[in-house]
Protein backbone atom coordinates (compact mmCIF):
# COMPACT_ATOMS: atom_id res chain seq x y z
CA UNK A 1 0.00 0.00 0.00
CA UNK A 2 3.04 2.28 -0.15
CA UNK A 3 2.80 5.40 -2.27
CA UNK A 4 5.00 5.82 -5.33
CA UNK A 5 8.06 7.94 -4.69
CA UNK A 6 7.53 11.50 -5.97
CA UNK A 7 10.27 13.82 -7.15
CA UNK A 8 9.16 17.44 -7.45
CA UNK A 9 10.89 19.28 -10.26
CA UNK A 10 10.98 23.04 -10.65
CA UNK A 11 10.47 24.54 -14.08
CA UNK A 12 13.78 25.85 -15.40
CA UNK A 13 14.28 29.39 -16.62
CA UNK A 14 14.61 28.02 -20.14
CA UNK A 15 10.99 26.94 -20.09
CA UNK A 16 8.91 23.83 -19.54
CA UNK A 17 9.97 22.02 -22.72
CA UNK A 18 13.65 22.26 -21.80
CA UNK A 19 12.80 21.05 -18.29
CA UNK A 20 11.08 17.99 -19.71
CA UNK A 21 13.88 17.21 -22.17
CA UNK A 22 16.61 17.58 -19.55
CA UNK A 23 14.82 15.17 -17.21
CA UNK A 24 13.48 12.60 -19.69
CA UNK A 25 16.32 10.11 -19.15
CA UNK A 26 15.12 9.49 -15.59
CA UNK A 27 11.60 8.51 -16.67
CA UNK A 28 9.92 6.10 -19.07
CA UNK A 29 7.19 8.37 -20.37
CA UNK A 30 5.53 11.76 -20.13
CA UNK A 31 2.05 12.70 -18.88
CA UNK A 32 0.70 16.13 -19.85
CA UNK A 33 -2.43 17.55 -18.19
CA UNK A 34 -3.93 20.45 -20.13
CA UNK A 35 -7.01 22.65 -20.37
CA UNK A 36 -6.60 24.47 -23.68
CA UNK A 37 -5.62 22.58 -26.83
CA UNK A 38 -3.55 25.57 -27.91
CA UNK A 39 -1.41 25.27 -24.79
CA UNK A 40 -0.83 21.59 -25.56
CA UNK A 41 0.16 22.40 -29.15
CA UNK A 42 2.49 25.18 -28.00
CA UNK A 43 4.26 22.78 -25.65
CA UNK A 44 4.28 19.78 -28.00
CA UNK A 45 4.53 20.54 -31.74
CA UNK A 46 3.81 16.86 -32.41
CA UNK A 47 0.39 17.36 -30.83
CA UNK A 48 -0.43 20.00 -33.44
CA UNK A 49 0.25 17.44 -36.17
CA UNK A 50 -2.22 15.06 -34.56
CA UNK A 51 -4.79 17.87 -34.28
CA UNK A 52 -4.34 18.72 -37.97
CA UNK A 53 -5.13 15.11 -38.85
CA UNK A 54 -7.91 14.57 -36.28
CA UNK A 55 -10.08 17.45 -35.07
CA UNK A 56 -11.19 15.38 -32.07
CA UNK A 57 -7.64 14.87 -30.85
CA UNK A 58 -7.30 16.25 -27.32
CA UNK A 59 -10.94 15.76 -26.42
CA UNK A 60 -10.09 12.68 -24.35
CA UNK A 61 -7.06 10.97 -22.86
CA UNK A 62 -4.76 9.69 -25.63
CA UNK A 63 -1.27 8.27 -26.19
CA UNK A 64 1.23 9.92 -28.50
CA UNK A 65 4.31 8.20 -29.88
CA UNK A 66 7.09 10.48 -31.11
CA UNK A 67 9.63 9.57 -33.80
CA UNK A 68 12.55 11.48 -32.29
CA UNK A 69 11.84 10.67 -28.64
CA UNK A 70 11.51 14.36 -27.72
CA UNK A 71 10.50 15.33 -25.13
CA UNK A 72 9.64 11.64 -24.58
CA UNK A 73 9.01 8.60 -26.72
CA UNK A 74 5.59 7.97 -25.15
CA UNK A 75 3.34 10.85 -24.13
CA UNK A 76 -0.07 10.57 -22.50
CA UNK A 77 -2.13 13.73 -22.94
CA UNK A 78 -5.20 14.21 -20.75
CA UNK A 79 -7.61 17.16 -20.97
CA UNK A 80 -9.35 18.67 -17.96
CA UNK A 81 -12.11 20.06 -20.12
CA UNK A 82 -13.63 23.38 -19.17
CA UNK A 83 -12.65 24.85 -15.80
CA UNK A 84 -14.10 28.35 -16.02
CA UNK A 85 -17.86 27.99 -16.33
CA UNK A 86 -20.26 28.46 -13.43
CA UNK A 87 -20.25 24.81 -12.37
CA UNK A 88 -16.61 23.70 -12.73
CA UNK A 89 -14.36 22.80 -9.82
CA UNK A 90 -10.96 21.28 -9.09
CA UNK A 91 -12.22 17.73 -9.71
CA UNK A 92 -11.52 18.46 -13.39
CA UNK A 93 -7.83 18.05 -12.55
CA UNK A 94 -8.37 14.95 -10.40
CA UNK A 95 -10.41 13.27 -13.14
CA UNK A 96 -7.85 14.15 -15.82
CA UNK A 97 -5.01 12.84 -13.65
CA UNK A 98 -6.86 9.62 -12.83
CA UNK A 99 -7.60 8.95 -16.52
CA UNK A 100 -3.99 9.75 -17.44
CA UNK A 101 -2.66 7.45 -14.74
CA UNK A 102 -4.80 4.53 -15.90
CA UNK A 103 -3.74 5.11 -19.53
CA UNK A 104 -0.06 5.38 -18.60
CA UNK A 105 -0.17 2.15 -16.60
CA UNK A 106 -1.87 0.30 -19.47
CA UNK A 107 0.78 1.67 -21.82
CA UNK A 108 3.44 0.13 -19.61
CA UNK A 109 4.79 3.25 -17.91
CA UNK A 110 6.17 2.74 -14.42
CA UNK A 111 8.15 5.96 -13.98
CA UNK A 112 6.25 8.78 -15.73
CA UNK A 113 7.13 12.45 -15.66
CA UNK A 114 4.00 14.60 -15.15
CA UNK A 115 3.48 18.25 -16.06
CA UNK A 116 0.81 20.85 -16.87
CA UNK A 117 0.68 22.45 -20.31
CA UNK A 118 -1.26 25.33 -18.74
CA UNK A 119 -2.52 26.26 -15.30
CA UNK A 120 -5.75 27.86 -14.00
CA UNK A 121 -5.54 31.64 -14.05
CA UNK A 122 -8.57 32.69 -12.03
CA UNK A 123 -11.01 31.54 -9.37
CA UNK A 124 -14.73 31.00 -9.65
CA UNK A 125 -15.15 31.73 -5.92
CA UNK A 126 -17.82 29.09 -5.39
CA UNK A 127 -17.23 28.72 -1.69
CA UNK A 128 -18.80 30.49 1.27
CA UNK A 129 -15.39 32.06 1.90
CA UNK A 130 -15.15 34.82 -0.69
CA UNK A 131 -11.35 34.90 -0.38
CA UNK A 132 -10.96 31.22 -1.19
CA UNK A 133 -9.39 30.31 -4.55
CA UNK A 134 -11.19 27.34 -6.10
CA UNK A 135 -8.01 26.10 -7.77
CA UNK A 136 -5.40 26.98 -5.17
CA UNK A 137 -4.63 23.28 -4.63
CA UNK A 138 -5.04 22.08 -8.23
CA UNK A 139 -1.55 20.55 -8.31
CA UNK A 140 -2.09 18.70 -5.04
CA UNK A 141 -5.47 17.41 -6.23
CA UNK A 142 -3.84 16.29 -9.49
CA UNK A 143 -1.30 14.31 -7.46
CA UNK A 144 -4.12 12.67 -5.50
CA UNK A 145 -5.75 11.69 -8.79
CA UNK A 146 -2.50 10.08 -9.92
CA UNK A 147 -2.19 8.24 -6.61
CA UNK A 148 -5.76 7.04 -6.99
CA UNK A 149 -5.04 5.59 -10.42
CA UNK A 150 -2.29 3.38 -8.98
CA UNK A 151 -4.27 1.95 -6.06
CA UNK A 152 -5.67 -1.55 -5.79
CA UNK A 153 -7.46 -2.54 -2.55
CA UNK A 154 -6.29 -5.21 -0.16
CA UNK A 155 -8.43 -8.02 -1.59
CA UNK A 156 -6.91 -7.46 -5.04
CA UNK A 157 -3.40 -7.33 -3.59
CA UNK A 158 -4.00 -10.53 -1.64
CA UNK A 159 -5.26 -12.33 -4.76
CA UNK A 160 -2.25 -11.11 -6.73
CA UNK A 161 0.08 -12.45 -4.06
CA UNK A 162 -1.67 -15.84 -4.07
CA UNK A 163 -1.50 -16.13 -7.84
CA UNK A 164 2.02 -14.64 -8.00
CA UNK A 165 0.94 -11.80 -10.25
CA UNK A 166 2.10 -8.22 -10.03
CA UNK A 167 -0.28 -5.35 -9.33
CA UNK A 168 0.33 -2.61 -11.87
CA UNK A 169 1.51 0.55 -10.15
CA UNK A 170 3.98 3.37 -10.56
CA UNK A 171 7.39 2.86 -9.02
CA UNK A 172 7.98 6.61 -8.98
CA UNK A 173 6.64 9.87 -10.34
CA UNK A 174 8.33 13.02 -11.52
CA UNK A 175 6.06 16.02 -10.97
CA UNK A 176 6.79 19.42 -12.50
CA UNK A 177 4.87 21.65 -10.10
CA UNK A 178 5.43 24.06 -7.25
CA UNK A 179 3.96 22.44 -4.16
CA UNK A 180 5.21 23.44 -0.73
CA UNK A 181 6.54 20.80 1.65
CA UNK A 182 3.69 21.12 4.15
CA UNK A 183 1.08 20.56 1.45
CA UNK A 184 3.00 17.55 0.15
CA UNK A 185 3.05 16.06 3.66
CA UNK A 186 -0.68 16.65 4.04
CA UNK A 187 -1.58 15.20 0.64
CA UNK A 188 0.46 12.05 1.27
CA UNK A 189 -1.19 11.66 4.68
CA UNK A 190 -4.61 12.15 3.06
CA UNK A 191 -3.85 9.49 0.48
CA UNK A 192 -2.66 7.00 3.09
CA UNK A 193 -5.91 7.64 4.99
CA UNK A 194 -7.96 7.17 1.84
CA UNK A 195 -6.17 3.91 1.15
CA UNK A 196 -7.04 2.57 4.60
CA UNK A 197 -10.66 3.60 4.02
CA UNK A 198 -10.70 1.88 0.62
CA UNK A 199 -9.04 -1.25 1.97
CA UNK A 200 -11.77 -1.57 4.58
CA UNK A 201 -14.67 -0.37 2.45
CA UNK A 202 -14.05 -2.24 -0.80
CA UNK A 203 -13.76 -5.98 -0.02
CA UNK A 204 -16.61 -8.43 0.38
CA UNK A 205 -18.27 -9.02 3.78
CA UNK A 206 -16.22 -12.13 4.55
CA UNK A 207 -12.84 -10.56 3.79
CA UNK A 208 -13.77 -7.48 5.83
CA UNK A 209 -15.96 -8.90 8.57
CA UNK A 210 -15.90 -7.13 11.95
CA UNK A 211 -13.15 -9.48 13.14
CA UNK A 212 -11.04 -9.04 10.00
CA UNK A 213 -11.47 -5.26 9.98
CA UNK A 214 -10.19 -5.25 13.55
CA UNK A 215 -7.16 -7.34 12.58
CA UNK A 216 -6.47 -5.03 9.63
CA UNK A 217 -6.66 -1.92 11.82
CA UNK A 218 -4.41 -3.45 14.44
CA UNK A 219 -1.85 -4.14 11.72
CA UNK A 220 -2.14 -0.60 10.33
CA UNK A 221 -1.60 1.01 13.72
CA UNK A 222 0.82 -1.47 15.31
CA UNK A 223 3.83 0.85 15.01
CA UNK A 224 1.89 4.06 15.65
CA UNK A 225 2.68 5.55 19.04
CA UNK A 226 0.38 8.59 18.96
CA UNK A 227 -2.94 6.71 18.58
CA UNK A 228 -4.35 4.65 21.42
CA UNK A 229 -6.46 1.70 20.21
CA UNK A 230 -9.05 -0.10 22.33
CA UNK A 231 -10.74 -3.24 21.01
CA UNK A 232 -14.02 -4.39 22.55
CA UNK A 233 -14.87 -7.98 21.61
CA UNK A 234 -16.73 -9.23 24.70
CA UNK A 235 -20.37 -9.76 23.67
CA UNK A 236 -21.65 -9.17 27.22
CA UNK A 237 -19.79 -5.86 27.37
CA UNK A 238 -21.20 -4.85 23.98
CA UNK A 239 -24.71 -5.75 25.13
CA UNK A 240 -24.31 -3.62 28.26
CA UNK A 241 -22.48 -0.62 26.77
CA UNK A 242 -24.06 -0.53 23.29
CA UNK A 243 -27.54 -2.07 23.63
CA UNK A 244 -28.98 -0.63 20.41
CA UNK A 245 -26.08 -1.94 18.35
CA UNK A 246 -26.27 -5.28 20.14
CA UNK A 247 -29.89 -5.62 19.04
CA UNK A 248 -28.88 -5.10 15.41
CA UNK A 249 -26.15 -7.73 15.58
CA UNK A 250 -28.11 -10.32 17.58
CA UNK A 251 -28.78 -12.62 14.64
CA UNK A 252 -25.09 -12.64 13.72
CA UNK A 253 -24.08 -14.09 17.09
CA UNK A 254 -24.98 -17.60 15.91
CA UNK A 255 -22.01 -17.38 13.50
CA UNK A 256 -18.72 -16.81 15.39
CA UNK A 257 -16.88 -15.38 12.39
CA UNK A 258 -19.56 -12.64 12.12
CA UNK A 259 -19.30 -11.50 15.75
CA UNK A 260 -19.27 -7.74 16.35
CA UNK A 261 -16.34 -5.58 17.35
CA UNK A 262 -16.12 -2.03 18.66
CA UNK A 263 -12.90 -0.09 18.14
CA UNK A 264 -12.00 3.12 19.96
CA UNK A 265 -9.28 5.51 18.78
CA UNK A 266 -7.75 8.29 20.86
CA UNK A 267 -5.33 10.96 19.71
CA UNK A 268 -4.10 13.63 22.10
CA UNK A 269 -2.24 16.72 20.95
CA UNK A 270 1.39 16.74 22.13
CA UNK A 271 0.76 20.28 23.41
CA UNK A 272 -2.60 20.50 25.17
CA UNK A 273 -2.23 24.25 25.64
CA UNK A 274 -2.58 24.69 21.85
CA UNK A 275 -5.78 22.68 21.48
CA UNK A 276 -8.57 24.68 19.84
CA UNK A 277 -11.12 21.87 19.32
CA UNK A 278 -11.93 18.45 20.70
CA UNK A 279 -13.30 16.24 17.92
CA UNK A 280 -15.21 12.95 18.26
CA UNK A 281 -16.10 10.72 15.30
CA UNK A 282 -18.51 7.77 15.21
CA UNK A 283 -18.36 5.50 12.16
CA UNK A 284 -21.09 3.13 11.00
CA UNK A 285 -19.52 -0.21 10.18
CA UNK A 286 -22.33 -2.53 9.10
CA UNK A 287 -20.26 -5.11 7.25
CA UNK A 288 -23.36 -6.51 5.61
CA UNK A 289 -26.88 -5.14 5.74
CA UNK A 290 -29.57 -7.64 4.76
CA UNK A 291 -32.18 -5.28 6.15
CA UNK A 292 -32.82 -7.81 8.90
CA UNK A 293 -36.45 -8.82 9.42
CA UNK A 294 -37.47 -5.94 7.13
CA UNK A 295 -35.38 -7.64 4.50
CA UNK A 296 -34.07 -5.89 1.40
CA UNK A 297 -35.71 -7.55 -1.58
CA UNK A 298 -35.95 -7.12 -5.36
CA UNK A 299 -32.20 -6.79 -5.72
CA UNK A 300 -31.82 -3.99 -3.14
CA UNK A 301 -29.50 -6.09 -0.98
CA UNK A 302 -26.79 -5.81 -3.60
CA UNK A 303 -23.88 -3.51 -2.64
CA UNK A 304 -24.71 -3.79 1.07
CA UNK A 305 -21.16 -4.95 1.81
CA UNK A 306 -20.37 -1.23 1.41
CA UNK A 307 -22.49 -0.22 4.40
CA UNK A 308 -19.24 -0.15 6.37
CA UNK A 309 -17.78 2.83 4.50
CA UNK A 310 -18.56 5.34 7.26
CA UNK A 311 -16.44 3.36 9.72
CA UNK A 312 -13.84 2.83 6.98
CA UNK A 313 -13.55 6.61 6.51
CA UNK A 314 -13.18 7.24 10.24
CA UNK A 315 -10.41 4.63 10.43
CA UNK A 316 -8.75 6.23 7.41
CA UNK A 317 -9.01 9.68 8.98
CA UNK A 318 -7.16 8.42 12.04
CA UNK A 319 -4.41 7.09 9.78
CA UNK A 320 -4.08 10.63 8.43
CA UNK A 321 -4.16 12.09 11.94
CA UNK A 322 -1.38 9.74 13.03
CA UNK A 323 0.84 10.89 10.14
CA UNK A 324 0.19 14.63 10.55
CA UNK A 325 0.28 14.66 14.38
CA UNK A 326 -1.68 17.96 14.65
CA UNK A 327 -1.25 20.11 17.73
CA UNK A 328 -4.50 22.10 17.65
CA UNK A 329 -6.96 19.23 18.02
CA UNK A 330 -7.63 16.22 20.19
CA UNK A 331 -9.40 13.52 18.17
CA UNK A 332 -11.39 10.56 19.50
CA UNK A 333 -13.15 7.99 17.35
CA UNK A 334 -15.29 4.89 17.57
CA UNK A 335 -16.24 2.23 15.05
CA UNK A 336 -19.34 0.10 15.49
CA UNK A 337 -18.61 -3.04 13.45
CA UNK A 338 -21.65 -5.31 13.20
CA UNK A 339 -23.57 -7.41 10.71
CA UNK A 340 -27.32 -6.97 10.27
CA UNK A 341 -28.13 -10.62 9.66
CA UNK A 342 -31.28 -12.66 9.27
CA UNK A 343 -31.87 -15.46 11.76
CA UNK A 344 -34.01 -16.82 14.60
CA UNK A 345 -32.72 -14.20 17.05
CA UNK A 346 -32.91 -11.15 14.80
CA UNK A 347 -34.37 -7.97 16.21
CA UNK A 348 -37.76 -7.02 14.80
CA UNK A 349 -40.00 -4.02 14.42
CA UNK A 350 -42.10 -3.12 17.47
CA UNK A 351 -39.35 -4.17 19.91
CA UNK A 352 -38.54 -1.57 22.52
CA UNK A 353 -34.87 -1.36 23.44
CA UNK A 354 -33.41 0.85 26.15
CA UNK A 355 -30.46 2.83 24.81
CA UNK A 356 -27.29 3.63 26.73
CA UNK A 357 -28.78 7.06 27.45
CA UNK A 358 -31.81 5.45 29.12
CA UNK A 359 -34.14 6.44 26.30
CA UNK A 360 -36.66 3.77 25.28
CA UNK A 361 -36.45 3.20 21.54
CA UNK A 362 -39.21 1.47 19.62
CA UNK A 363 -37.86 -0.22 16.50
CA UNK A 364 -39.84 0.97 13.50
CA UNK A 365 -37.89 -0.74 10.73
CA UNK A 366 -34.95 -3.11 11.12
CA UNK A 367 -33.44 -1.76 7.90
CA UNK A 368 -32.95 1.56 9.71
CA UNK A 369 -30.10 -0.08 11.60
CA UNK A 370 -27.37 2.52 11.02
CA UNK A 371 -28.72 5.05 13.51
CA UNK A 372 -29.16 2.23 16.05
CA UNK A 373 -25.57 1.11 15.57
CA UNK A 374 -24.07 4.59 16.11
CA UNK A 375 -26.28 6.10 18.82
CA UNK A 376 -24.73 4.44 21.88
CA UNK A 377 -21.21 5.40 20.77
CA UNK A 378 -22.47 8.94 20.31
CA UNK A 379 -23.84 8.83 23.85
CA UNK A 380 -20.51 7.50 25.14
CA UNK A 381 -18.64 10.37 23.50
CA UNK A 382 -21.12 12.84 25.00
CA UNK A 383 -20.19 11.35 28.39
CA UNK A 384 -16.50 11.76 27.55
CA UNK A 385 -17.07 15.44 26.76
CA UNK A 386 -18.69 15.91 30.16
CA UNK A 387 -15.81 14.13 31.91
CA UNK A 388 -13.27 16.17 29.97
CA UNK A 389 -15.03 19.40 30.90
CA UNK A 390 -15.00 18.51 34.58
CA UNK A 391 -11.30 17.58 34.47
CA UNK A 392 -10.42 21.27 34.01
CA UNK A 393 -7.36 20.57 31.85
CA UNK A 394 -5.82 23.10 29.41
CA UNK A 395 -7.82 21.61 26.51
CA UNK A 396 -11.12 21.25 28.37
CA UNK A 397 -11.97 24.90 27.68
CA UNK A 398 -11.89 24.22 23.93
CA UNK A 399 -15.28 23.46 22.33
CA UNK A 400 -16.23 19.86 21.57
CA UNK A 401 -17.76 18.65 18.32
CA UNK A 402 -19.26 15.21 17.76
CA UNK A 403 -19.77 13.60 14.35
CA UNK A 404 -21.58 10.59 12.97
CA UNK A 405 -20.29 9.33 9.61
CA UNK A 406 -22.32 6.78 7.71
CA UNK A 407 -23.59 5.46 4.41
CA UNK A 408 -26.93 5.96 6.11
CA UNK A 409 -29.80 6.57 3.70
CA UNK A 410 -30.92 6.03 0.14
CA UNK A 411 -32.61 9.41 0.52
CA UNK A 412 -29.16 11.05 0.60
CA UNK A 413 -28.51 9.72 -2.89
CA UNK A 414 -32.00 10.68 -4.06
CA UNK A 415 -31.56 14.21 -2.69
CA UNK A 416 -27.95 14.99 -3.67
CA UNK A 417 -26.71 12.26 -6.00
CA UNK A 418 -23.04 11.47 -5.58
CA UNK A 419 -22.27 14.13 -2.98
CA UNK A 420 -21.73 13.75 0.74
CA UNK A 421 -24.15 15.60 3.01
CA UNK A 422 -23.34 17.50 6.18
CA UNK A 423 -25.84 18.96 8.67
CA UNK A 424 -25.34 20.64 12.05
CA UNK A 425 -27.04 21.20 15.34
CA UNK A 426 -27.13 24.79 16.55
CA UNK A 427 -23.74 24.86 18.28
CA UNK A 428 -21.97 23.25 15.30
CA UNK A 429 -23.76 25.65 12.95
CA UNK A 430 -22.64 28.58 15.11
CA UNK A 431 -19.04 27.40 14.64
CA UNK A 432 -19.56 26.89 10.89
CA UNK A 433 -18.61 23.21 10.98
CA UNK A 434 -20.58 22.24 7.86
CA UNK A 435 -19.33 25.30 5.99
CA UNK A 436 -15.75 24.32 6.83
CA UNK A 437 -16.33 20.81 5.50
CA UNK A 438 -18.02 22.24 2.41
CA UNK A 439 -15.20 24.71 1.70
CA UNK A 440 -12.42 22.19 2.33
CA UNK A 441 -14.10 19.52 0.23
CA UNK A 442 -14.65 21.98 -2.59
CA UNK A 443 -11.02 23.04 -3.00
CA UNK A 444 -9.62 19.54 -2.39
CA UNK A 445 -11.91 17.57 -4.70
CA UNK A 446 -14.06 15.86 -2.03
CA UNK A 447 -17.23 17.97 -2.31
CA UNK A 448 -20.15 18.09 0.11
CA UNK A 449 -23.61 19.61 0.17
CA UNK A 450 -24.98 21.35 3.26
CA UNK A 451 -28.35 20.22 4.54
CA UNK A 452 -30.27 21.52 7.57
CA UNK A 453 -31.62 19.94 10.73
CA UNK A 454 -35.13 21.33 11.35
CA UNK A 455 -37.71 21.00 14.11
CA UNK A 456 -39.71 18.50 12.05
CA UNK A 457 -36.71 16.14 12.09
CA UNK A 458 -36.76 16.12 15.87
CA UNK A 459 -40.53 15.97 16.36
CA UNK A 460 -41.28 13.13 13.95
CA UNK A 461 -39.32 10.52 15.91
CA UNK A 462 -40.84 11.28 19.32
CA UNK A 463 -42.84 8.44 20.84
CA UNK A 464 -46.59 8.52 20.47
CA UNK A 465 -47.35 6.29 23.49
CA UNK A 466 -46.19 6.06 27.08
CA UNK A 467 -44.38 2.81 26.19
CA UNK A 468 -41.54 4.50 24.29
CA UNK A 469 -39.61 7.75 24.20
CA UNK A 470 -38.52 7.59 20.57
CA UNK A 471 -39.32 5.67 17.39
CA UNK A 472 -36.30 4.78 15.28
CA UNK A 473 -38.10 4.95 11.92
CA UNK A 474 -41.43 4.49 10.19
CA UNK A 475 -42.33 1.53 8.00
CA UNK A 476 -41.16 3.08 4.73
CA UNK A 477 -37.70 3.23 3.10
CA UNK A 478 -35.86 6.54 3.53
CA UNK A 479 -36.35 7.27 -0.17
CA UNK A 480 -40.13 7.24 0.39
CA UNK A 481 -40.01 9.37 3.54
CA UNK A 482 -40.05 13.15 3.60
CA UNK A 483 -36.75 14.52 4.94
CA UNK A 484 -35.44 10.97 4.83
CA UNK A 485 -31.77 11.90 5.32
CA UNK A 486 -32.39 14.60 7.95
CA UNK A 487 -34.61 12.96 10.54
CA UNK A 488 -32.14 10.14 11.40
CA UNK A 489 -29.88 12.86 12.77
CA UNK A 490 -32.81 14.09 14.84
CA UNK A 491 -33.22 10.58 16.20
CA UNK A 492 -29.54 10.18 17.11
CA UNK A 493 -29.45 13.64 18.67
CA UNK A 494 -32.24 12.69 21.09
CA UNK A 495 -31.52 8.99 21.61
CA UNK A 496 -27.95 9.83 22.67
CA UNK A 497 -29.07 12.61 25.02
CA UNK A 498 -27.17 15.23 23.00
CA UNK A 499 -30.32 17.31 22.64
CA UNK A 500 -29.80 18.41 26.25
CA UNK A 501 -26.58 20.22 25.25
CA UNK A 502 -27.76 22.60 22.57
CA UNK A 503 -27.51 26.38 22.41
CA UNK A 504 -30.09 26.70 25.19
CA UNK A 505 -27.77 24.99 27.68
CA UNK A 506 -26.05 27.93 29.34
CA UNK A 507 -23.43 25.78 31.06
CA UNK A 508 -22.25 23.54 28.19
CA UNK A 509 -23.12 23.32 24.51
CA UNK A 510 -21.82 20.44 22.41
CA UNK A 511 -21.62 20.52 18.63
CA UNK A 512 -23.09 17.69 16.59
CA UNK A 513 -22.65 17.22 12.84
CA UNK A 514 -24.04 14.29 10.89
CA UNK A 515 -22.30 13.19 7.68
CA UNK A 516 -24.34 11.01 5.36
CA UNK A 517 -21.86 9.74 2.78
CA UNK A 518 -24.15 7.26 1.05
CA UNK A 519 -23.60 9.18 -2.19
CA UNK A 520 -19.89 9.98 -1.94
CA UNK A 521 -18.34 6.90 -0.32
CA UNK A 522 -18.43 5.08 -3.66
CA UNK A 523 -19.08 6.02 -7.24
CA UNK A 524 -22.75 5.89 -8.20
CA UNK A 525 -22.24 3.26 -10.88
CA UNK A 526 -19.93 0.33 -11.42
CA UNK A 527 -18.55 -0.95 -14.70
CA UNK A 528 -21.02 -3.32 -16.29
CA UNK A 529 -22.75 -5.33 -13.58
CA UNK A 530 -19.97 -4.82 -11.07
CA UNK A 531 -20.46 -2.82 -7.88
CA UNK A 532 -18.84 0.64 -7.82
CA UNK A 533 -15.36 1.71 -6.77
CA UNK A 534 -14.94 2.97 -3.19
CA UNK A 535 -13.66 6.57 -3.02
CA UNK A 536 -12.39 7.05 0.54
CA UNK A 537 -14.65 10.09 1.06
CA UNK A 538 -14.76 12.04 3.39
CA UNK A 539 -11.12 11.60 4.54
CA UNK A 540 -9.86 14.47 2.39
CA UNK A 541 -12.68 16.89 3.30
CA UNK A 542 -12.24 16.20 7.02
CA UNK A 543 -8.48 16.67 6.76
CA UNK A 544 -8.90 19.98 5.00
CA UNK A 545 -11.53 21.19 7.46
CA UNK A 546 -9.80 20.24 10.71
CA UNK A 547 -6.13 19.39 10.13
CA UNK A 548 -4.86 21.46 7.18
Amino acid sequence: MELPQVEFISKSQDGLLNTLESNQSNYDGLVVIFTEKKALADLLPVAQKYMDLDSTFGDSVQLLVTHDGKPAERIVVSPTGTIYNDFDDVRRFKDAAYAAGIKALKAGMRRPLVCFADEPSSSLAWSFDADQDDYQHFAAVTLMGLFESTFEPVDVRQHAARTKKNVKTFESLGFVADVDAETVKTIKACEMGRRVAKDIGNPDPEIMSPIHITEYIQEQFKDVDNIKLTIIDDIDVIKKEYPLAHAVTRASLAVPRHHPRFILFEYSSPDQSQVKENLYFVGKGVTYDTGGADIKCSGHMRDMSRDKCGAAAVAGFFKTVSLLAPTKVNVTGGLALVRNSVGPDMYVSDEIIVARSGKRVMVGNTDAEGRMVMTDLLCQFKEKVLEHKQANTPSSAAPSFLFTCATLTGHAIRAYGGYGITLDNGFARKHKISKRIYNAGHILGDPFEISTLRREDVECVKGGRSSEDLVSANDLPSTMTSRGHQYPAGFMLQASGLDQYGLDNKELSIGYTHLDVAGSAELLAGEGWSIPRVTGSPVVALTGAFLF
